[in-house]
């Protein structure tokens, strides 16, 4: 009997990110409970075994997709901020993050049953890894983009939130307008009354 071939910890990491990859794309066109590991794994080009040995159960996989991805948001986001510390880069840098958020709705809408079979099924200290802190993250944000403030930061962020908010009735405005037109009109205006 052949022995089974050996992975390499580089083989392993590229799988991964393979993986994480695929579970993004199925993800966001199919939900959670659709993904199997099978289309997974076909997609892939691995056995369903390989896939074991990298992952315990398919919400490992989606927890570290989950986690590549807001990684991934907030690097845009810092990196937009730095390359242009102006009010008019802190802007831009939302209307990028709302897109992305637009194109991805599992990131903002965690209330869907779709998203909620994912989340019962993780351990505890799973939950916690994948909680976003986007008041410490709107810190960052504020300090890569080399603004000051006109108001108490708890409010800055209260008032940003609320815009971002606005992508889970991005359905319901786009009937009657051009939802991103109108976001983006909403963050020049904002970021100019938030920041000096």
């Amino acid at each position: 009997m052949p022995s089974k071939p050996v992975l390499s910890d580089s083989d392993k990491k590229a799988i991964r990110e393979r993986l994480k990859a695929l579970c993004e794309e199925c993800w966001t066109a199919q939900g959670y409970k659709k993904t199997s590991i099978k289309t997974l794994c076909d997609q892939a080009e691995i056995s369903i075994g390989t896939f074991y040995t990298l992952y315990p159960a398919k919400e490992d996989l989606f927890s570290d997709t989950i986690e590549a991805i807001q990684a991934r948001l907030m690097r845009n986001v810092l990196d937009i901020n730095r390359a242009s510390q102006t009010r008019e880069g802190f802007a831009r840098s939302m209307k990028e993050l709302v897109r992305e958020y637009g194109s991805k709705p599992f990131l903002y809408n965690v209330n869907t049953p779709d998203f909620q079979s994912f989340v019962t099924k993780l351990p505890e200290e799973s939950v916690q890894k994948i909680k976003f802190d986007s008041f410490d993250f709107f810190h960052q944000a504020v300090q890569a983009a080399n603004l000051t403030l006109n108001m108490e930061p708890s409010q800055a962020y209260g008032i940003l939130s609320a815009l971002l908010a606005t992508v889970s009735a991005r359905e319901t405005l786009s009937r009657t307008c051009d939802y991103f037109a109108v976001f983006d009109a909403m963050a020049d205006i904002l970021v100019s009354k938030i920041f000096q």
